[in-house]
């Protein structure tokens, strides 16, 4: 799996995250390969983005799809959608990741540039100005009222679990471990402590950690 990486070999993205926390739940072994920004382009097969999974013959270049093949490849392993309706709801929640994505990386982008090698801080200053359209130092110079947008964001998340363990209800399907990558991701850069102050989603994030804490403490591969 090419997995994405900081300069001193930090994992990065949340949906690489993902990806491997959905591996972890089929029980599919994996290795993962370092992967900078720039190096994506030069993965075989013209792929623009991580992760990119080679299981067995095919080669899978995105968290979702990849999810979907684990669960026809391994019918008989805990599931990640639990039926045809769990995929359509969990694209739901690939959505809600996004826009959250989108949210928390207003409060991490210069400490995700800092972690960069000088190379790849090119590219990345570049394509993430031009994504919002204002200067890094621009787009994190409110802290606190991006951290306070995204708890905003949270708030039907925190709803579903005052009723239930998981997103996925007793157990965790994909819908949690696409929501856990932004957590981790955060966690990994280390810029925001997301779950500060949050005591149902700290406790939802602790259960995922009691199954998976294995794969979640790979942070550098």
């Amino acid at each position: 799996m090419h997995d994405l990486t900081l300069a001193d070999g930090r994992r990065l993205s949340p949906w690489c995250w993902a990806a491997k926390l959905a591996l972890a739940h089929k029980d599919v072994a994996f290795e993962t390969i370092p992967t900078r920004f720039i190096d994506i382009p030069k993965i075989e097969g013209g792929f623009k983005t991580v992760p990119v999974v080679d299981l067995g013959e095919a080669t899978v270049g995105d968290s979702f799809e990849l999810a979907l093949k684990l669960e026809t490849d391994y019918p008989d392993r805990p599931p990640l959608f639990a039926g045809e309706g769990g995929v359509a709801l969990s694209r739901f929640v690939q959505a809600q990741a996004s826009f959250l994505l989108g949210k928390m990386s207003r409060a991490m982008v210069l400490a995700i540039h800092d972690g960069l090698d000088e190379e790849t801080q090119g590219y990345f200053r570049t394509s993430r100005e031009k994504m919002f359209k204002a200067t890094l130092e621009e787009v994190a110079a409110e802290p606190e009222k991006n951290i306070a947008a995204v708890k905003d964001a949270l708030t039907p998340i925190r709803i579903l679990l005052r009723s239930q363990p998981f997103l996925g209800g007793e157990t965790p399907l994909f819908a949690d471990l696409m929501v856990a990558g932004l957590f981790q991701w955060a966690r990994v850069v280390g810029a925001v402590d997301y779950l500060a102050g949050e005591d149902r989603l700290a406790e939802w994030f602790a259960r995922l950690e009691a199954r998976y804490g294995e794969t979640l403490a790979r942070t550098n591969g």
